[in-house]
């Protein structure tokens, strides 16, 4: 009679182990099991948000349009310049797809760096390239109200 009696006291009173069961722990001290792991996903997030990919990908087309033309834009050449955002978004889906494909053959931590690396390059080579064309170009890739506003260099 052991045994039936055994099992009824582990799985159901109060003092057991049972899974609905929580310690009374604040969250914090809850989540103290898995803190690196959670410090290291919001890290990476954080670290995705202040790169700034997100704001290229939200303003490709304005870009795109101030690299092509400068003054008023046509219908027609507002037309051309989404059509040419088209391909960015499609560069992004890429990405995702060989990154995909690669995390388990390659590792997370070296494609992370990678991508990073390669991320950090080439908005430093936009931002030079915004920077060229307003010291030494007259500012056309920038334009807008807030030329007129800055001083003569």
């Amino acid at each position: 009679g052991g045994g039936a009696g055994g099992c009824g006291a582990e799985g159901g009173g109060a003092s057991g182990g049972g899974v609905e069961e929580l310690p009374p722990l604040g969250l914090v001290a809850q989540l103290r099991p898995v803190a690196a792991q959670l410090r290291l996903g919001v890290g990476l997030q954080a670290l995705q948000q202040l790169v700034g990919i997100n704001t290229i990908m939200y303003y490709s087309t304005p870009i795109l349009r101030q690299a092509f033309f400068s003054g008023a834009v046509s219908e027609e050449e507002r037309a051309f310049v989404i059509w040419l955002s088209a391909p960015v978004a499609c560069g992004q889906l890429v990405g995702c797809i060989v990154g995909m494909l690669l995390i388990d053959r390659v590792g997370r931590r070296p494609l992370v760096l990678s991508s990073l690396a390669l991320c950090a390059l080439s908005l430093a080579l936009q931002g030079a390239n915004f920077w060229v064309d307003h010291t030494y170009c007259g500012g056309e890739l920038g334009g807008g109200a807030d030329d007129d506003a800055l001083p003569p260099s």
